[in-house]
């Protein structure tokens, strides 16, 4: 599969999320500010897994949703050093990111940034964020239509 932004795709079941997943990953070369948006159990942590997965990551990867962000060295051979996995759910305000350090984490050139509930934050995401939007289908637990743009 072929990544193309501004385009839905329909993953049916968690074969397909991975294979997105590895298909996007292999347009991945420079660091990336990745923004994940939908709601619970919509598939963003399980993208998340298959991107970790991908980069050779075999720690065990779940949402750092107390912690707020994780961080994976990459394994694979790469430019890029680390995953940083960020799930802002908890977060109240953007003023949070300031005791994170967000910005160190998002600008650092050897990483791939994944914002779980990014559109918590959305004056704190840099111009060339990368957006996936993931909307589960009613009918089916397993079926996700997900949306990807530049």
């Amino acid at each position: 599969m072929i990544i193309e932004y501004n385009k839905n795709y329909i993953l049916n079941n968690t074969d397909d999320t991975n294979d997105f997943a590895v298909s996007f990953c292999k347009s991945i070369n420079k660091p990336n500010v990745i923004a994940l948006i939908g709601d619970l159990g919509s598939g963003k942590t399980l993208f998340t897994k298959a991107v970790c997965k991908y980069f050779g990551i075999e720690d065990e990867v779940t949402s750092p949703t107390f912690n707020i962000v994780k961080t994976y060295n990459i394994c694979k051979n790469s430019k890029l050093k680390y995953i940083n996995h960020f799930d802002l759910y908890r977060i109240k305000n953007e003023d949070e990111l300031v005791d994170i350090g967000f910005d160190d984490y998002i600008y650092d050139q050897d990483s791939i940034n994944i914002i779980e509930w990014a559109d918590l934050i959305p004056n704190s995401l840099p111009k060339n964020t990368i957006y996936i939007y993931f909307k589960k289908d009613i009918n089916d637990i397993n079926k996700r239509e997900v949306y990807i743009k530049c």
